[in-house]
């Protein structure tokens, strides 16, 4: 009995997911010391990036490495001046490009050496720019179900662009036209343009003083320290194989532009 025992514990051991969760002392570009907590989960197949801004601004970016899903959660606490109340929970889709990330199962054989150390990201990948044309609603589920886990507190404030989705491939038992029917299009008139002058048919947010009016409003992101690659080295001559023999970090911006139906809705003011 004591060996059939010690069995099954090993069998559970054995499939218990191996994950990893680093926290990582960030430098970012205005010099201050933020905190990122990195987590790896090799059974879901997917990485989470969690920090907090200085200004309260809560971000959690999610990678989905088996449906190719990136999604990048935002909560904005409400400011009373400005007639804001409780906090706002955003979430933007984009197909991930999954050479800009490590994959949960190199990511979870990374051991962290010198955790205060304060870390500065070797390369700047600039500014990534996403104009969302669509609420995704039930598309969450069925492009990704870690992703809408993720996004589940942001509910109707789910966005991405209908033009990502013919790069997402169905899942099992779907057709591509099932990810089309289950997103909600934003009103043809907020992405147009004004064909007198050119200028977007529906104004800015920042520039709108009626709070009842609608925008386009408009976020900015910064994720200043992710692993976004790995390094390898040449093996001595006798060997002549290359190694694995450390990560490239990078550093990246994201510019989300999204409608919305209310200024009121927009609690980004810059």
């Amino acid at each position: 009995m004591d060996l059939i025992r010690k069995i099954i514990i090993l069998l559970h051991l054995l499939a218990r997911p191996t994950n990893l969760q680093l926290i990582i002392n960030v430098k970012n570009q205005g010099g201050d010391v933020m905190q990122e907590n990195i987590t790896a989960n090799v059974s879901e197949d997917t990485v989470t990036l969690e920090f907090q801004r200085l200004d309260g601004v809560y971000v959690s970016q999610l990678v989905d490495f088996t449906n190719e899903v990136e999604a990048m959660k935002v909560v904005i606490p409400g400011e009373e001046e400005l007639g804001q109340s409780g906090f706002q929970t955003l979430c933007f889709l984009s197909h991930a490009a999954q050479a800009d990330f490590i994959a949960p199962d190199a990511m979870a054989k990374l051991r962290q050496k010198n955790p205060g150390t304060v870390r500065v990201a070797e390369e700047d990948k600039g500014w990534r720019q996403t104009t969302a044309s669509a609420w995704a609603g039930m598309a969450t589920r069925l492009l990704s179900p870690a992703a809408a886990a993720h996004c589940a507190a942001a509910r109707e404030r789910v966005y991405l662009r209908a033009a990502d989705l013919a790069r997402w491939s169905p899942r099992p038992g779907m057709d591509q036209s099932s990810y089309t029917t289950a997103v909600t299009p934003f009103p043809a008139h907020a992405l147009a343009s004004d064909s007198a002058d050119g200028n977007p048919a529906v104004a800015a947010c920042v520039s709108e003083t009626d709070m009842s009016k609608e925008c386009m409003c408009h976020l900015e992101i910064c994720v200043n320290w992710y692993p976004c690659g790995l390094k390898y080295c040449k093996g001595k001559p006798q060997g002549g194989l290359s190694y694995r023999c450390g990560i490239k970090t990078c550093h990246r911006c994201y510019r989300y532009h999204f409608y919305v139906r209310r200024r009121d809705a927009c609690y980004n003011y810059t």
